[in-house]
């Protein structure tokens, strides 16, 4: 049955993962909390296998240029589905754990998989989320992403990088970086000298709690290994976007959470085969919606 079609959220408290008061206080601190183990081996390995087996998702992985034009490899989607993908970012531990931070009914805003293969330059040039979704009619900041790590998360093969304590600064306009729209460099500059930047070095089945408004980037894949993110973002309902034009696919509609046990189970059809990501039908050299420039994958 399609998850988002149904009743009102069931309520909170169902996950089998819930946060700790110490990991929440950590997260409001820092911006973000590392979550060991947060998928075991057998929820993650069919993701994790699936994606090594055919890196191109289906030859439906699309790029963006880097701020040096280099190539940064993602594709997403905001639909349930009975799939891994589809049903992963309503399982109850993200959206349990989500209303835990937040405070407030959440709904999933938007997924992607984030995919650097081995020996590639692209890069995640500094960045808040929340810029981009305030433009998209979202008004307050109650937003955040859980990054899960696929394979295993190195320096070496670009993990993702936190400012910690960087959500307190509140929304910063974005600007053109070079190729790129990124966080603006004369305030970046600023907060690099004022705030400590965090690896994100995770093992695969880890997970990462990050505000809307806390400074990320991440940095080329100078390995021999890939390195894959699932990013499952989310958003209170009551901060369901105001705009009328282009935001049905992110606007709030009533679902179902998907029990913690499916994953284990593997009640779902496939893991990404049969799933419906976002259409991307833009030429290259052209933008989307982000500003950010379509450009061949790798």
């Amino acid at each position: 049955m399609n998850a988002t079609v149904m009743s009102e959220p069931r309520k909170t408290g169902l996950t089998e993962h819930p946060l700790s008061e110490e990991q929440i206080a950590a997260f409001h601190r820092d911006g973000y909390v590392i979550v060991k183990r947060f998928f075991t081996a057998e929820e993650i390995d069919p993701l994790r296998t699936a994606c090594l087996a055919d890196p191109s998702i289906g030859g439906k992985l699309r790029a963006v240029a880097d701020s040096d034009g280099y190539a940064q490899e993602v594709i997403g989607w905001t639909e349930y589905s009975d799939t891994y993908l589809g049903k992963v970012a309503f399982l109850e531990r993200m959206l349990d754990n989500a209303e835990a931070l937040l405070k407030k009914p959440c709904y999933h805003w938007h997924s992607k998989l984030s995919m650097k293969r081995p020996s590639t330059l692209g890069k995640w040039d500094w960045h808040q989320d929340f810029p981009y979704w305030y433009d998209e009619g979202c008004l307050w900041p109650d937003m955040l992403t859980v990054t899960v790590a696929v394979d295993e998360n190195t320096e070496a093969n670009g993990c993702m990088k936190l400012v910690r304590g960087s959500h307190h600064l509140g929304r910063v306009n974005h600007t053109r970086v070079g190729e790129a729209i990124g966080f603006d460099p004369e305030r970046l500059k600023l907060v690099l000298e004022q705030c400590e930047v965090v690896p994100m070095e995770m093992e695969s089945g880890d997970a990462c709690f990050f505000h809307g408004n806390t400074l990320h980037a991440s940095g080329p894949n100078l390995s021999d290994m890939p390195r894959t993110l699932l990013h499952c973002s989310y958003n209170t309902i009551v901060n369901s976007p105001f705009l009328l034009e282009d935001q049905e696919h992110h606007r709030y509609k009533p679902f179902t959470k998907v029990a913690d046990q499916d994953l284990r189970k593997r009640a779902y059809q496939d893991v990404f085969t049969s799933h419906r990501f976002n259409q991307d039908t833009r030429k290259p050299g052209a933008k989307n919606s982000y500003g950010y420039k379509s450009i061949p994958a790798n």
